[in-house]
């Protein structure tokens, strides 16, 4: 018989409650019809139910006008359009701040902007194509791209970790100069959990001189605590309604409305345009210049319940639910000495810097360091033990009704960092799951509950057991002792 899920995946896409389903099936059933359009009631109706959401997304973040709010279809088309429309003012010897923690989203755009700068200055000015180099600093964890031929050439710095897994800040003195352009950072890191201190950072990036434009990934965060981009301080900041209830499909990037103003679109087509002649085009105001084609109409006011649940909820009862079961997890897991953990340990209370998202190995040679030791083979190799690929850990814990992730996480940079770094065995170099540093992942959102988490732990003893890691790495009772001691430990019961 199919075992009840504990979803803990949430990191990933969040659950739909039925007032976000039922909203997009009456939107579909009652009030469908393309917006910005018509004049006849069904599209004035279903244009207002659409706006009515963007006003209603201003207010949920913080925003001074709903006209700053641009819908997207995701946090990724959000960063890509800001690569692409502000990547258009960098010229030569400008720069641009990551960190090493980010998503793939927060790196890739920022590359082939990186390309496509470089495309433009390949040819000297004699017409003869220049070698493109490549060069890594490994104090400033900076990536160059110049040609050989005219010295062109776009910095990408990276802001490093400490060993909890937090932002090593003492470095951004080096790191910002006078040409840094832009500077795009996680609010959390979806692999880690550390909930970074955007409002500190664009603070010292102002008193370091620098007008860089300040752009904030919250994908992971939002929908599991407060965001005000006021308070911020940040330019802009992109996120994504699946990972906060709502519908897949649907993104939101906002901006500050003189930046926004001073930017081409980034796609052209309908509804975007004011007039368009055989010669020119004269573009539509804010936010609509930015929203070419028809968008996802039933999704967006859909997206609207899912603000509402979280708003009835109240995002400090979600910060306050969702750090105990963090630090509940993350206290059964340390108690197992073959669990490895990533990232900064919970702290008690709401103002935790850290999220609801646990990164793991179950290894043999795991020490309870976070961070760094070393990489998670090294110690295995000698001993003849090797890690459990966390694709087989997750594949045993949806046996058992678990649901977590398992891979990179799209964050194979940080899984370098990490020390988590393919092959362990030249066995594994033959297995295509072992190219790239991999780690489990659990993440939870507001439904999730203690005995999912208990469920979580069964599980991984169902791993071991089929791994026979009981007798390889000490005694199954004294892991069992430890988990019971944690239970104990962790008293404080979740909303």
């Amino acid at each position: 018989m199919k075992k009840p899920l504990a979803y803990l995946d949430n990191a990933s896409t969040t659950q739909k409650p039925q007032a976000v389903i039922d909203a997009i099936v009456d939107a579909y059933t009652n009030h469908y019809a393309n917006i910005h359009r018509g004049v006849y009631d069904l599209s004035v109706e279903a244009t207002d139910l659409y706006e009515g959401v963007r006003a209603k997304v201003a207010k949920f973040i913080g925003a001074k006008s709903e006209k700053e709010v641009i819908f997207t279809k995701n946090t990724t088309e959000s960063i890509n359009l800001l690569s692409y429309c502000q990547g258009r003012t960098l010229q030569s010897g400008d720069e641009i701040l990551l960190t090493q923690m980010e998503h793939h989203s927060n790196i890739v755009p920022w590359q082939m902007l990186n390309e496509r700068v470089k495309t433009k200055s390949i040819y000297s000015s004699s017409g003869t194509e220049g070698r493109i180099e490549k060069s890594f600093d490994p104090e400033l964890k900076t990536e160059e791209f110049s040609t050989s031929s005219n010295n062109k050439k776009v910095k990408i710095k990276y802001i490093p970790i400490d060993n909890e897994g937090r932002l090593d800040l003492s470095t951004l003195d080096k790191l910002v100069t006078k040409r840094t352009r832009i500077v795009s950072i996680t609010l959390m890191s979806n692999v880690l959990g550390t909930i970074n201190p955007i409002k500190e950072i664009v603070s010292r990036v102002r008193s370091l001189g620098s007008k860089a434009i300040i752009i904030v990934d919250a994908a992971q965060a939002v929908g599991h605590m407060k965001i005000d981009v006021s308070d911020l301080g940040c330019d802009f900041l992109a996120f994504s309604a699946h990972k906060m209830y709502g519908p897949s499909g649907v993104g939101v990037l906002w901006g500050r409305r003189e930046l926004l103003e001073q930017m081409p679109p980034f796609m052209g087509g309908g509804d975007m345009i004011l007039s368009v002649d055989f010669e020119k085009t004269i573009f539509n105001d804010l936010p609509w210049k930015f929203e070419a084609g028809t968008p996802s109409i039933a999704d967006v006011i859909a997206f609207g319940e899912a603000i509402s649940f979280i708003e009835k909820i109240g995002s400090e009862n979600i910060r306050k639910h969702e750090t105990g079961l963090t630090r509940y997890a993350w206290n059964l897991l340390k108690a197992d000495p073959v669990v490895k953990l990533y990232g900064p340990e919970p702290r008690r209370g709401p103002s935790s810097s850290r999220g609801a998202v646990i990164a793991f190995n179950v290894d043999p040679s795991a020490s309870h360091s976070t961070l760094r030791d070393k990489p998670s083979g090294s110690d295995s190799k000698s001993s003849g033990q090797v890690p459990i690929h966390p694709h087989d850990v997750a594949s045993i814990l949806s046996d058992e009704g678990v649901a977590i992730r398992s891979g990179h996480h799209c964050a194979q940079p940080l899984m370098s960092v990490l020390g988590i770094d393919p092959p362990a065995t030249p066995e594994q170099a033959q297995d295509l799951r072992w190219r790239t540093g991999a780690a489990c992942r659990v993440s939870f959102g507001v439904y999730n509950t203690k005995e999912d988490v208990d469920r979580l732990i069964e599980g991984i003893e169902k791993v071991k057991k089929v791994f026979k890691f009981t007798k390889r790495s000490g005694s199954s009772r004294q892991s069992s002792n430890n988990i019971l001691r944690a239970r104990e430990a962790s008293r404080e019961v979740p909303i």
